[in-house]
């Protein structure tokens, strides 16, 4: 249990007499290495400590100078189990952080070296490094906690309390993504730690970890000291990523309704981007949108969400991607633009479902890894042992039983993680349908308006669409497995030319992925229904489609799983909420 909380006048008391001393130290550190450097270019112990010094500062590039240094000599030299090994950890989080996929590679490296030379050290950093690379590039939160969790075994192992305590903060933030308070205990014990160690910074992000945990709890009062020790220590100490406190602190205002103080915030925040990770500025830019929302200013709001998810794609980073899209469609449905917002929770469906893909083809490299790292360890293993001719085979043996037992570990494993998401993606697609539904109602009591008084008569195209999508609700007419864009541009009273440049302009689909898009959706709502007994191939027939080949097909490839499966999964879940 933690302890009580101090007061800011007693924390000024414990922080202030180290402050200056800590940043004169790095200074200090710094320009010793360079004197070393100087004298000595080749210097790879000069080089690593200057690496990881910039990679604490933030300066990732200057990081990936050192480290790429380091690396070439390490390998001239062939020092794998320090050089090399430290050039790769440091260049895999330096690469991270700058959003570059190249950083699995070298953290894939660092970490078969690490295990080779047991070294824990080494191996707690790999995995923390892992572990960011999961969470700010593949946004793979269970993967990025297996990594944080290894590396904690391996920070107890060696006893390094530093990266012990920034491995707890870093569970916790997880678990505040997964919006699951589980992760209270653990920054409750970072900020413990911070504490017993007396550092600044150890305590700085406990503090901000815990106010984020109860924030998500909605104890916005007990989140408030917590932000104001981070907010404190911060400003002291002239911490990097200051827009998360600001961020932070401006999401419990906005919370308690005091949105003017909070919208001060997240400019506050934004003016600071040279000094904030890529994905704190998306998170300040989704918190200062959502409070402009709840003042009535809507289009700032969604010019803003726009931005954010611009900066997502651009820099290549998916942390708080699915919530921007979230927002983007609340902000539109405020505006009563249905279409739009449903357009914006089917792309939000399409991100959770590329998520999947994602996530099965990491587990498909981490597979590999393990092998190669393996691998490795039984080639040094066979070289030591090369002399006794006689266990040959009896190493085999056990070595091909291990590998099968490793093996099938990590097909039960993936079996699990697969079972998992597939209920996650029966459960959001469960919940589109309702909002869905939703939406839909909408849009079918607005257009009998928008019809008898529109500002689009002159939007030939636009109004052909919209009576399609009527005959598409209303009518159901893709559920004719005869359906061509001929006999459905003559209900339209129109030509199958203008049809198609309608649903392409609108959708960016042809006739024939528009009319299977609906078929799979009304498949979709027929599954989830646990009380449908309807045959799968009575399914098919029924929603339009005359070949059950191209029925799977489809399905699998929308949904990301075969129908039997989502079937299956919806029974599941059936029977555990009984």
């Amino acid at each position: 249990m933690s302890r009580p909380l101090r007061t800011i006048c007693l924390l000024l008391l414990a922080v202030l007499p180290f402050r200056l001393t800590a940043q004169e130290e790095l200074a200090r550190t710094l320009h010793e290495q360079e004197e070393v450097l100087a004298h000595d270019p080749d210097n790879t112990e000069a080089l690593r400590r200057l690496m990881f010094l910039h990679l604490d500062r933030a300066d990732y590039r200057k990081a990936i100078e050192y480290g790429q240094r380091l690396l070439d000599i390490g390998y001239e030299r062939k020092d794998y189990h320090q050089a090399v090994l430290y050039a790769h950890t440091g260049l895999g989080q330096a690469y991270t952080m700058l959003g570059d996929s190249i950083a699995y590679g070298h953290l894939g490296q660092a970490r078969s070296n690490a295990l080779t030379a047991q070294n824990d050290s080494a191996l707690c950093s790999v995995y923390n490094g892992l572990g960011l690379y999961a969470l700010n590039i593949d946004k793979d939160y269970y993967s990025a906690l297996h990594y944080y969790f290894l590396g904690l075994e391996a920070a107890k192992r060696c006893h390094y309390e530093r990266l012990h305590t920034i491995l707890l903060a870093n569970i916790s933030a997880v678990y505040f993504l997964k919006r699951d308070t589980a992760g209270l205990a653990y920054s409750l014990e970072a900020y413990e730690r911070g504490h017993r160690l007396s550092s600044p910074y150890l305590i700085y992000i406990g503090a901000l970890t815990t106010a984020y945990m109860y924030y998500l709890n909605g104890e916005y009062d007990r989140a408030l000291p917590y932000i104001k020790e981070a907010e404190f220590l911060m400003q002291q100490n002239d911490f990097y990523d200051q827009g998360n406190v600001h961020a932070l602190y401006g999401m419990i205002l906005t919370a308690q309704g005091n949105t003017a103080e909070a919208i001060t915030l997240f400019r506050r925040g934004l003016d600071l981007k040279e000094k904030n990770q890529t994905s704190t500025h998306v998170m300040l830019l989704h918190g200062y949108a959502r409070a402009l929302q709840q003042e009535g200013k809507t289009d700032k709001a969604i010019r803003l969400l726009e931005e954010a998810l611009s900066l997502t794609d651009r820099e290549n980073n998916a942390v708080y991607r699915g919530e921007v899209i979230d927002a983007l469609s609340d902000c539109y449905a405020a505006q009563g633009d249905y279409a739009r917002a449903l357009d914006w929770l089917r792309r939000l469906n399409n991100e959770n479902d590329t998520l999947y893909n994602t996530d099965k083809e990491k587990i498909i490299s981490e597979l590999r890894l393990k092998y190669d790292s393996e691998r490795q360890e039984n080639e040094i293993k066979q070289g030591k042992l090369a002399l006794l001719r006689k266990e040959k085979h009896e190493q085999l043996l056990i070595a091909v039983l291990t590998v099968i037992g490793v093996a099938t570990v990590l097909l039960w494993q993936l079996y699990r993680r697969k079972n998992r998401l597939y209920q996650s993606i029966v459960r959001q697609n469960q919940e589109a349908l309702r909002r869905e539904q939703q939406l839909s109602d909408h849009i079918r009591v607005l257009q009998n308006e928008k019809y008898t008084a529109s500002s689009l008569t002159g939007e030939k195209k636009l109004t052909l669409f919209q009576r399609l999508e009527e005959l598409m609700r209303e009518q159901a007419i893709y559920k004719d497995n005869q359906l061509t864009k001929d006999k459905a541009a003559e209900l339209l009273d129109t030509n199958r030319t203008y049809l198609s440049q309608a649903i392409n302009e609108q959708t960016g689909l042809n006739f024939t992925q528009y009319i299977n898009q609906y078929r799979v959706n009304e498949a979709v709502r027929l599954l989830s229904d646990p009380s449908n007994t309807t045959t799968l191939k009575a399914i098919a027939a029924e929603v339009g489609f005359s070949s059950m080949s191209t029925f799977y097909k489809l399905f699998q490839n929308s949904v990301g799983m075969p129908p039997k499966q989502y079937r299956d999964t919806v029974m599941e879940l059936k029977e555990k909420d009984n």
